[in-house]
Formats: C-alpha cells, structure tokens, sequence
C-alpha cells in the first residue's frame, strides 16, 4: 500500500510542482508567471511590510511628545529619538520589501509574433520595465521606510527610481511627493518649493493625496517661519476629508499660527473647535488654557472660560498644571480690564508653580511688564530679575531682558538711597523720644511684615506638595518587606518623597555652585578664601545689622554738621544718577524731567547744575518743547558761559573750529615724532612740551608727553629717565602711553635691579611715618594656606607664659589674595613692641607644627598699619622697617 502512494506522489505530485517552478520563473512574462507572482507579492510579502510598517506608525505616535509652548509640527516624524525608537519595525519593511522585488519582479519582455501589428495600448504596454504590478508599491513602501528611520540618503534614492522607472504610474506622485519631504528635512529649501510647486500644478495629480500636498506645503512655509502662508496650506487641507487625529492636530496648529500672527479671535475660535473634537487630555488641557490667553475683550465669552479654567482647577489631574491656569486667568483678567485682579491671579500662578520653570518665567516677565509699563520700576526690577535668574542666555531676546532688569536694578539702588537719604534726614530733626517712638512703630511693623511673608511661603510650600498622598501611599507601599530592599536611587517610591520633602525645604533651585545659598556673593568670597585661621573681625555690630534693632535705625540717622554732609552728597548723586536712568536707560522723559528738577529745587547752587541744565535742555529737544528748550539754553549761556555747552549754542562754528584744532595737533604730533625717529631729541622735548601748553585738553596730551619723555630717556641717565615714566603712569593711569611707560619699567627693572631698590626706598620714605612713641602692633606676614591656625595656638601659650600681664589679642586680616596679616597687640611704644619681639624669636616652640616658620616678625605703628593696608605690599614696609627698626 505505502509502495503504492509513493508512486502516485512521484507521478503527479512532483511534475506539477516542477511544472510551477519552471511555468512561474521571473524569467518569463506569461499570464501564469504574471498572476502567480501579483497573488504572491500583495498577499505574502507586501501585506507583511505593511504590517510592519503601520505598527511604526503606531509606535511613533505613541512615542511621540509635542512641546505645547512651541508650534507643534505639521508631521511626527521630526524626531530622531522616535525615528531610532521605530527603526526595527521599519527595518522589517525594508526587508520585505526587497524580498518582493528581488524576488517577484518581472523585467523579461512578454513574447509578441509580431511587434509591428500591435495596437498602440499593447505596444505601451510591451515597453514597460516592470511587470508586477506591485513592485512600485514595494519601492514606494521602502522609501517611505527609509525616511521614517532618518536614512534620508536611501530615502531619497529610492524615491528617484520610482520617479525614474514609473513615470507613467500614478505612484510616481507620490514618490515626489516625499521626495520634497526628504528635501525638507534636509533644509533644502529651493529643491522642496520647485518640487511642491510642480505637484500643484499637475491636473492629474490625485485627489487623495491633496490634503497631504496642502499639508506638507504647511510644513515647509512652517519651518521658515511664514506663518501666514503656512496658515492657507491649512485651511485648505482642513477643507477635505482626513483622519480625526490628523485633523484635531491640524485645526490646533492652525490655531497656533492665528494666535502668532495675531489673529486672536480666529485663534480662540480654533481652539474652541479643538475642545469639542474631544481631543487627548494635554492637549484638551493645552486648548483651554490658550484659548483663555487669546480671548479678545468684547467677545462675550469671558464668562464661560474663566468657569471652565475654574472647574480645571479642582480637577486632580490638573494639580502639576495650577500655575498655567492661574496664568490664564489672569491673562483673561488682564484682556477684561481688570488689572488688579490679573496681578492677584499671575501671583498664584507662580506660588502654585512645582516643576515647569518655564512656566514660572513666563508669569515672571508678564509681572515684570505690567509693572513696567505702570510705571512702577520697583516691583517690574524684582520681577525682570526673578525672570533672568529662570531663563536661558539662549532664550529669544535675553539680552534685551537682561539689560533691562540691569538698568532697574541700578535704579532701584538710587531710588532707595534717596528715600533713605531723605527719611533719616527727616528723622534727624525729631527730638530723642519722638524719635525712639517711631522707630519702635517701624520694627513692629517690620516684625508684622516678616510674619506675613512667613505664611505667604508656607502656604507656597504647602501647594507644592503635589501629588502628596499618592507619594505617601507609594512611599508606605516601599516599606512593605514583599517589595524587597532597594538601595534609595533604585526605589522611585523614596525618591519621589525625597523629592517632595526637597522641594518644601528650598523650592525650585537651579543646579550650580552653593545653589543652597540666596547671596551666592558671600559664598563665592568664602569658598575662595577657605583657611583655617579665624574669620577677619567684622566691622558692624550684630546689633547694627538687625532691622529689629534701635541701631540698625540710628546709625544712619546723621547726628553732626559732616554727617548731614554726606547724607546730602549721596542724596544729590542719587537724584542725578536717577535722572540718567531714566532719560538714557528707560527714555522715560517725564521721570528723568522729575529728578533733576527735584535736583536743582534741593541743590540751587549744585556742582551738577551744568549737566542738569543740558540733559533738561535735551529732553526739551527730544520732545520738541521748545519753551523748556530756550529756558535751559538761556540758564547755560547765562550761568556757564565758558562751558563747551554753550559755545556750542552760541557759536554755530564752534564744532568745525574743533575739528580742525584736532587736525592741527595730528599733524603737529606727526611732525614732532619724524623728529624723535630722526634722533633729533632736543627738538622733541622742545616742540613737546610747546604742544602740551597749546593744546590742553587735546586726546595727543598722553602721546606728546611720552614723546618728551622718550626723548629725554636718549639725553639723560637712567634715573630721570625713570622718573619721567613714573610720571607718565601718574598723570595718565588707563591710557595706552601708562602700559608702555610700565613695560620700560619692567625691563628696566631686570636690567637695573639696584635702581628699583632705590625708587622702592625712596616711595617707602614717602609713605610711612616713625614715631616712637606711637601704639604698635608686632606682626607676621602669613600666607594663606599655612595652617595659621596652628601658630595662632603657639602664639596664645608663648604669650600666656612669657607676657601675661599685657592682656595682648591676636588678630587676623587680609592684606591681599595671597596673605594676611597676622596683629599681636597693642604696645604702647615702640620699645615694649621691639622687646617683645627680641624674646618672640628667641623661643623654638613659637612656630612647632607650624608649616611655614620662615616667617618674618616685625612691628609696625597703629598709623602705619592703616598705610600698609592701602598700599598692600608687605615688602615696601619691610625696607621701611629694616631702615628704621635697626
């Protein structure tokens, strides 16, 4: 029986399946070869690709994350982490795809008897390069792969050979299709336009594919920043028919692109159509807040959305998203008029603020501008700081913000010296009680102040516990033994409420340096002075730096005649410097006008009256006032005729006449510097120092004095010629002539070491004093990094056993970044000081342990010890020492 089975299988079985092979190659092009390898290909190997190909599309949405503060982009394909994260979907594409077409392709001619007597149809037909039908789907399906996985070079050649090998196949529309959007994604700008505008123009071109055209024309005027246009290619693409996601994520662009080229109330209108497609919850949630930020005054709806962004709030899904909607609100607020209520909704928006920055320096800087445009340049500096602190240096207009918030913040320090000048000059007119009284009134209310702000940041804190029971119950769940131990950074559940109790403690800081210090200043001074010596003595009484303290108050009230002097200087210069602000700063003419107004009403007889009078007269100018413009004019010409000011007013000539003074003395300096070349110095120093009395003022002074002094450095010894360079540093410290006067010194110095040591001598003799009878300090010269504090215990038992009875105290402080200065004081003279010193170097266990015991003692008188520490170098004094102190 089984021998009979054999034999059927050998007898039919295996010839028909020769039969197929042979009948079915690729090699032939007959009805059977063609209908065999259609049916294989579309059903088996195409089928299969798309399979793998739409479920990339499913990832890719899935994993896709859209950025609501920016436009969203037309398509998703844009991003290169999705593009990797899809690329094994889109790999098995490929590989089915090049099976079919190496596979089933059919390129061998169909046999004709006769190709002359072939109808036209059938000769088109004969011509053709490919005869499976689903070969260009093939190819169209690994472009498009291709693209997906950002292999936009085998992208693009694959959609040429479709555009090459099917030109007469309506897939060749679309193959050029995303050929102009490889071009895009390559930036290739000029080749994406011709192609879209060759596709628009096709009468053929398929009505299924427009809504993409339109779409992918969007997307190229998008990426340019052509909103308006990039607006028709929507709206034209919303006219026909496309999925619902596509077209919820269409109309919300489109209403973005309303709202960036300022059509609010079509934006509003877009975004109401978006909430009704019942769209994703970020986006549903993005939808309603910027539909509130583009409500237009007028339009009736106010209502309805501050109920909606209202019923957003108690909403718990929404408890990470408190401060966009409070944001809106007030925006809404804002748009309806109501200033103080935006003000009040801004504010909550940033107490509720936990994680998005972004957010938080947005209601900064709205804050910032209200407060700005008031003007009220107190609060906007507070809030355009708070705004810079957030912000990236690469945030669009940084500079400008930055500059801004620099320019209130130097008028906020004028405004509060004035108001302080001006308070404690009021204050100091009050009798003793009256004054005691009020300053009480002040701390109380201070006091008051300080508690208010306590609770304000409580309750701050307290919003910030977002997700708080859900924290809490993940945290109790981590403690359960069935969990398993996890080390802390592996347990999410225990971060998470780290997190949480990080944020209650220090709110939203950036990751930097001491980011747990508010006064990064101190901490930047202290972290580059770490010794282990005691701190420099402070200057002021804690009780001085205490707000809720008498003393705080009283130390800045002036008590005497040179105190009230001072208080009037720096009341006189705030005014001033207010006045500049606000005229060059800010161009707030009526502000500056106010200030040195109120300038020269305190100060009739002020040094800055001159400079008062010509910015008044030039705001005048500015304003076309020409009234003010006279007054000012006549007050310069009257009161400071000589003033290049008025020269200018009254003489039309007065500028050119300058001009050719400066010509003048460029061409005279040019000729004097021939000479010096020339090695004609005499004639140098004479025509020099001639120069120098004609042209006094002139920009060449600095260059015609070190000219002279070249000339005499050829003529004279070493010596004066050094001291005509010191001179020359003197007279002219930040100019060119300075550096170079100093680098001839320089050398001179290696080159002369015994004329250095004589000038040091000499500027020694100069500065500091000896008097014998004087208080004096002994003193050492220690480096910063010794273990100071070491020699400072060696120095307390010497002194504990050798001069007990003197009551001395060591002292430390800086003389400059390498040293300090090490006090053991106070002497009444110099030979108690020389005495104590004489046993000092006599004991070996004053510097044990100490690192450093080459250190020099010394002394140094109370009034020289005040010089030294202006001129701050230790080897100067010590010349001065040696010379006196033998």
């Amino acid at each position: 029986m089984v021998s009979r089975n054999l034999k059927i299988v050998f007898k039919i079985v295996l010839p028909a399946l020769f039969f197929a092979f042979t009948t079915c190659s690729t090699q032939k092009n007959t009805a059977l070869t063609r209908g065999y390898h259609n049916l294989t290909a579309k059903y088996n190997v195409l089928f299969n690709g798309k399979e793998s190909y739409y479920k990339g599309l499913r990832n890719m949405e899935e994993n896709y994350k859209d950025n609501y503060t920016e436009i969203l982009p037309v398509f998703q394909y844009g991003d290169p982490t999705v593009a990797k994260a899809i690329s094994g979907d889109m790999d098995r594409t490929i590989k089915k795809c090049s099976k079919l077409i190496s596979l089933h392709s059919i390129t061998v001619k169909p046999k004709v008897k006769d190709t002359k007597t072939i109808s036209d149809r059938k000769r088109e037909y004969f011509n053709r390069k490919e005869y499976n039908r689903y070969v260009d789907d093939a190819y169209l399906l690994m472009g498009k792969a291709h693209f997906h996985k950002h292999d936009f070079g085998l992208a693009a050649e694959t959609f040429r050979i479709l555009i090459n090998d099917f030109k007469n196949d309506p897939v060749v529309h679309e193959a050029q299709l995303w050929l102009a959007k490889v071009y895009l994604e390559n930036r290739d700008y000029k080749n994406a336009e011709e192609l879209l505008n060759l596709l628009l123009s096709k009468e053929k071109f398929p009505r299924r594919l427009k809504a993409e055209l339109y779409l992918t024309y969007a997307d190229f005027y998008l990426r340019q920043n052509t909103y308006q246009r990039s607006v028709d290619y929507i709206e034209k693409a919303l006219s026909l028919k496309m999925a619902k996601k596509q077209k919820m994520r269409c109309t919300y662009i489109l209403a973005q692109l309303y709202e960036r080229t300022g059509d609010l109330s079509k934006a509003t209108d877009a975004y109401s159509r978006v909430i009704k497609m019942n769209p994703p919850y970020i986006m549903a949630f993005n939808a309603h807040i910027n539909r509130a930020l583009t409500f237009q005054q007028g339009s009736g709806r106010s209502g309805e959305i501050e109920a909606e962004l209202n019923k957003m709030l108690k909403d718990e899904k929404n408890a990470d998203y408190l401060d966009q909607i409070y944001f809106a609100l007030g925006n809404l607020a804002y748009k309806e008029g109501n200033k103080e209520k935006a003000i009040q909704q801004y504010k909550k928006s940033i107490q509720h603020s936990t994680q998005n920055t972004d957010q938080k320096a947005r209601t900064y800087f709205t804050l910032a501008n209200i407060f700005y445009e008031e003007p009220d340049y107190v609060n906007a500096q507070a809030y355009y700081d708070s705004t810079v602190a957030l912000i990236d240096p690469s945030f669009k207009n940084y500079d400008v913000i930055y500059a801004k918030s620099l320019n209130l913040t130097r008028l906020v320090e004028e405004i509060n010296t004035f108001k302080l000048e001006d308070s404690v000059q009021k204050l100091s007119k009050l009798t003793e009680p009256e004054l005691l009284t009020l300053i009480d009134r002040i701390i109380q209310n201070v006091r008051q102040e300080e508690e208010r702000k306590r609770q304000e940041e409580t309750e701050r804190m307290l919003n910030e516990q977002y997700g708080r029971d859900i924290v809490d119950q993940n945290y109790q769940a981590s403690l359960n033994p069935a969990t398993g131990a996890k080390w802390y950074f592996y347990n999410d559940a225990a971060k998470n409420m780290g997190y949480k109790e990080f944020k209650m403690k220090w709110g939203n800081r950036k990751l930097e340096d001491h980011w747990q210090r508010q006064n990064k200043a101190v901490a930047m001074f202290a972290s580059g002075n770490e010794t282990d010596e005691e701190p420099a003595k402070e200057t002021i009484n804690e009780q001085e730096g205490d707000n809720k303290s008498r003393e705080y108050y009283l130390r800045n009230i002036p008590r005497n005649d040179s105190m009230m002097e001072i208080s009037h200087a720096r009341l006189e210069n705030a005014l001033l410097n207010m006045g500049f602000i606000y005229k060059n700063d800010l161009k707030d003419f009526a502000k500056a006008k106010e200030s040195f107004k109120e300038l020269l009403k305190r100060y009739p007889g002020s040094d800055n009256r001159l400079v008062v009078y010509y910015n008044l007269y030039s705001i005048a100018k500015d304003e076309s006032d020409q009234a003010m413009m006279q007054f000012y004019r006549d007050k310069i010409i009257t009161e400071f005729p000589e003033s290049t000011y008025a020269r200018i007013m009254t003489n039309p000539n007065y500028i050119w006449e300058i001009e050719a003074e400066e010509k003048k003395a460029e061409k005279e300096y040019e000729e004097v510097y021939a000479l010096y070349k020339a090695g004609q110095y005499a004639q140098v120093i004479f025509r020099s120092e001639e120069a120098i009395k004609r042209y006094p003022g002139n920009k060449l002074l600095p260059q015609f004095d070190y000219l002279r002094v070249l000339a005499i450095g050829k003529t004279s010894d070493t010596k004066v010629f050094r001291d005509g360079l010191n001179e020359i540093i003197a007279r002219y410290p930040n100019s060119e002539v300075s550096e170079a006067a100093k680098n001839i010194i320089a050398y001179m110095n290696k080159e002369h070491p015994a004329l250095l040591e004589a000038e040091e001598k000499t500027i020694a003799e100069k500065l500091y004093q000896f008097s014998e009878n004087s208080e004096h300090f002994a003193a050492l010269f220690v480096d910063k990094k010794s273990n100071n504090n070491q020699l400072i215990f060696n120095i307390i038992n010497f002194n504990l056993d050798n001069f007990d009875k003197e009551s001395l105290k060591i002292e430390m402080v800086e003389l400059n970044t390498r040293q300090n200065l090490m006090l053991i004081k106070t002497f009444p003279d110099k030979t108690k000081s020389m005495q104590y010193i004489t046993v000092f170097k006599a004991d070996p266990n004053v510097f044990k342990d100490y690192d450093n015991p080459s250190v020099e003692i010394f002394v140094i008188s109370q009034e020289n010890f005040k010089t030294l520490m202006d001129d701050k170098s230790p080897d100067r004094y010590l010349k001065f020492y040696r010379e006196h102190y033998k």
